[in-house]
């Protein structure tokens, strides 16, 4: 083989393992949020399980559940937006639709810092970015600034 044949395979070996690391951290993002889906579909179908969340304590029953329901939601789209399946253009539709009602900001306002603090990496803080933005300009506010803890939960 010639040296050109040696790179053209190698240069296609190298392709095929980035194609396919990225292929693994797209499932395993899918496979995540699959997960978190079906424990907040729990939450939602059994009331009881929502005592775990005590911040909830305090939202009557139907505002717990929609709660849940917007979380749902809201992070279905940063999976989706994580693997590619929704650009900032859709992220921003969605965020104002969700930011459209008086619950939803009223949402927003009380998950924001720890969605913010649980946005760890680079993809998972533009999509809080995009969401902020969305918020803001709906409002016509700023919010106030984000604590910089980044080692919580949700």
């Amino acid at each position: 083989m010639t040296a050109a044949a040696l790179l053209a395979v190698a240069g296609t070996g190298i392709v095929h393992l980035v194609l396919s690391g990225r292929r693994h951290r797209d499932r395993v993002v899918l496979e995540t949020a699959q997960m978190h889906q079906q424990l907040l579909a729990a939450q939602v179908d059994r009331p009881s399980l929502r005592t775990m969340w005590g911040s909830l304590t305090p939202l009557d029953p139907k505002e717990r559940r929609l709660h849940l329901h917007r979380n749902a939601w809201v992070s279905a789209w940063e999976a989706m937006y994580r693997v590619g399946a929704l650009s900032p253009a859709g992220v921003d539709r969605a965020a104002r639709a969700l930011f459209a009602t008086p619950e939803g900001l009223r949402w927003w306002a009380r998950v924001r810092d720890a969605r913010a603090r649980a946005a760890v990496d680079t993809r998972a803080r533009q999509f809080h970015d995009l969401m902020d933005t969305a918020c803001q300009d709906e409002t016509g506010t700023v919010l106030p600034p984000v604590s910089t803890v980044t080692n919580s939960v949700i």
